[in-house]
């Protein structure tokens, strides 16, 4: 059994929060995308290797479970492992802290493949690197295992046809841009978050409890589950479009999942499922849906 590395050390800054006034979702991703980079740099996949070998990591698959919020003017820090090493793929863990409480604030598990850059294809991992990884061979701690996304459970079966049939409205049209994608030539998990983030006012707004019917009610919502899988890439200039449902699962439970689709193909290149919380924005505590809101979702 190996040990876990330091990948990352940062501050949440007041333009990464939203108008729940904790961290976007999104900066999460961002914080962790560069805690992988560097766990593959440890692995021997560092910019020398990727100039000269051309490979490097992609992401496939995220599972994110939140736990505790993270404030404005909060450090954070990053540590992260390996779960599962195969042929090709690899599944990392991070474990994102607030590095002077110590409280573990979001758990991800992350399957990644090993990625050639040129030919855009999944490759085999060398000795040296599967070597490097088993060094940081952990176990999957019970704060990261599945609650309400289990593994597998994502719904892969993405077509428009099936969003329109599932009535799933538009909650996102946009294009990407240069500054969004990484090392990798195409777009950065965290954007894929920040779309999915964007939607969600799109998608209260449908249940019909928007964001300012939200505020005004002392309401706002937190996002405790997510699983994300990518279809194929998107690079810069290229546009798109998100379709969202959404569904009342308890009292105070709604599973809502986002498809991604690449706009001039219709294409499908990435979806989302995630579980989600009305909280009162004084206790931070979760509350009961308004029966309205229950009724119209069904």
């Amino acid at each position: 059994m190996g040990t876990m590395i330091d990948t990352y050390k940062g501050y949440v800054n007041p333009w990464e929060c939203d108008e729940m006034g904790h961290m976007n979702i999104q900066f999460y991703m961002g914080k962790t995308s560069d805690a992988a980079f560097h766990q593959q740099a440890f692995m021997g996949l560092g910019y020398a290797h990727q100039q000269s070998a051309r490979t490097s990591f992609v992401a496939l698959e995220h599972h994110i479970r939140f736990h505790k919020e993270l404030f404005a003017s909060d450090l954070v820090s990053v540590r992260s492992g390996v779960l599962e090493l195969g042929d090709k793929t690899i599944r990392i863990y991070q474990e994102v802290r607030n590095a002077l409480s110590n409280h573990v604030s979001a758990t991800l598990v992350v399957d990644v493949g090993h990625f050639d850059l040129d030919t855009r294809q999944l490759v085999p991992w060398t000795g040296a690197m599967r070597e490097k990884a088993e060094t940081m061979r952990v176990t999957r701690p019970e704060a990261a295992l599945p609650k309400s996304q289990p593994d597998g459970s994502l719904d892969r079966d993405v077509s428009l046809t099936r969003a329109d049939a599932l009535r799933m409205p538009e909650t996102n049209r946009s294009a990407v841009n240069r500054w969004e994608c990484d090392a990798n030539d195409h777009m950065n998990s965290r954007f894929y978050l920040a779309r999915y983030s964007e939607c969600q006012g799109h998608m209260w707004a449908h249940a019909g409890l928007d964001r300012q019917s939200q505020k005004a009610k002392g309401l706002a919502t937190a996002t405790v589950e997510m699983r994300l899988a990518y279809f194929s890439e998107l690079k810069a200039g290229q546009t798109l479009f998100v379709r969202t449902g959404l569904e009342a699962l308890s009292d105070k439970t709604l599973r809502y999942r986002h498809w991604m689709f690449n706009a001039e193909t219709h294409a499908p290149v990435a979806a989302a499922e995630g579980t989600a919380l009305l909280i009162s924005r004084e206790t931070r505590a979760a509350v009961s849906l308004p029966p309205e809101i229950r009724a119209r979702l069904g």
